[in-house]
């Protein structure tokens, strides 16, 4: 009996809810105490408190690839007397020294060797209950000038970690980054924005699965989101049923992915397509063509590219609600 694609993906995003977790409750709390314990550290310098960022704070995180992101704006340093930060570089040291030599002596359920230097953030690896957390704390500084963040400014600028610069950003000597952290939450955020988010969870659900299965780089989460928002946005019409509208970013990306370049809506001199290599967009555009292929001739065949998380198929739909009071976070300007 052939399957019928679009209850499949249902499923799929029911077993892949982020409220499953049974640790959840802890994991946000422990996310809360580094927000906590940097606002205090730095809370001369730094230009507002710290705020949820990422995929959980957008609601498109699926529960086998977790984890949390925050994002702590500075002030910038313009004259002696300001608090903050004159380079982007020692703002990002500073953050890392804190959390690697200072923090770690605070908290028992991470060690120094779990703090690390990623591109433009520095990542946490907890042992909580003997489950692992993630989190990924980015250090931003308000830009233009000094004392402009706020309700009508929120654009950072981020130090990229030298070691981790694409080729494309060595060759062009670029060291920052521009971003606005609000902006890339609003993206697909909001009732009209229902079926994006869940296009995005189910395209995540796709690229962990390959990776499993054959090892490499993929298109990173964020382009899909982005992906998913301009595919939704220049349709002239969007398909019934959550098949036909994967199928339809799955097609966008395609046919865009190695042949234009994306734009990062916070910032038009980004060019986020620039961070991956040409073999992750190629790897990337040939993985979505054969699932497509595939699933269009053979229906049981989104069971091999889209699977269900067996750990939670069984579950009672209800049994996660506990999640619910514990795990909303705030996705407000100053967290």
């Amino acid at each position: 009996m052939a399957t019928d694609r679009n209850e499949h993906l249902h499923k799929v995003l029911k077993t892949h809810e982020i409220n499953k977790l049974e640790n959840l409750d802890k994991f946000i709390a422990k996310k809360n105490q580094v927000k906590n314990a940097l606002n205090e550290k730095f809370s001369e310098d730094k230009a507002s408190n710290c705020m949820d960022s990422g995929s959980y704070a957008k609601h498109t995180a699926i529960n086998t690839k977790f984890d949390i992101d925050c994002c702590i704006p500075f002030r910038k340093r313009e004259k002696d007397s300001d608090k903050g930060y004159s380079s982007l570089s020692d703002m990002f040291e500073d953050v890392y020294k804190y959390l690697k030599n200072e923090y770690t002596e605070e908290d028992d359920d991470i060690e120094k060797d779990d703090v690390r230097k990623q591109k433009v953030s520095i990542g946490l690896k907890f042992n909580i209950d003997g489950e692992e957390f993630e989190m990924d704390v980015v250090p931003g500084r308000e830009r233009p000038s000094n004392n402009d963040y706020g309700n009508n400014n929120t654009d950072l600028s981020l130090h990229i970690h030298p070691p981790n610069r694409s080729k494309k950003e060595v060759d062009d000597g670029k060291t920052r980054i521009k971003t606005n952290i609000k902006k890339h939450l609003d993206l697909l955020s909001g009732s009209s924005r229902v079926h994006e988010r869940k296009v995005a969870k189910l395209l995540k659900v796709w690229k962990t699965e390959r990776k499993n299965q054959n090892g490499g780089k993929l298109i990173k989460s964020f382009m899909m989101e982005l992906y998913t928002k301009e595919a939704f946005d220049q349709a002239d019409e969007i398909p019934n049923g959550l098949w036909g509208k994967v199928k339809m970013v799955m097609n966008h990306i395609v046919d865009n992915i190695t042949e234009n370049d994306l734009v990062d809506p916070a910032n038009s001199s980004n060019i986020v397509s620039d961070s991956m290599s040409d073999t992750a967009k190629s790897d990337t555009k040939s993985g979505m063509k054969k699932t497509i292929k595939d699933t269009d001739e053979d229906s049981d065949k989104i069971k091999e590219y889209f699977p269900i998380n067996e750990e939670y198929d069984d579950e009672d739909d209800d049994s996660n609600s506990k999640a619910s009071s514990v795990s909303v976070l705030s996705t407000s300007k100053f967290g």
